[in-house]
């Protein structure tokens, strides 16, 4: 399901949690699914009418888990402090944050206020 349904998603953030612990929060179901690079776990659903996505690739060198949001979404801002509310967790625990035209920024490497 993951592989067919990833490209109506882009990539706009990571987080620290596992991905169980956000799946059981949101009471959702995780599948496992198949990327290029291997086997993945994702968790689909919506949120006021925008579409997410959560996914973990088994292997990864890095524990984030990926945010995903549906192309059709315009303002990333919006629906990251919507998904945040809704899980019950606040911006220190994204890893990440940007997109790949605008490039990807490190949240960890930067200094704490």
């Amino acid at each position: 399901m993951w592989e067919y349904a990833a490209s109506s998603f882009r990539l706009v953030a990571g987080l620290s949690p596992s991905l169980d612990v956000l799946a059981a929060r949101l009471r959702l179901n995780i599948e496992r699914g198949w990327e290029d690079l291997g086997a993945v776990d994702a968790a689909m659903f919506r949120i006021q009418k925008i579409d997410f996505a959560l996914s973990r690739l088994e292997g990864s060198p890095r524990p984030d888990v990926f945010v995903w949001v549906g192309r059709a979404n315009a303002d990333v801002d919006v629906a990251l402090g919507i998904l945040l509310d809704a899980l019950g967790i606040g911006e220190e625990a994204l890893t990440f944050r940007g997109d790949i035209e605008t490039g990807f920024v490190d949240l960890r490497s930067e200094p704490q206020a």
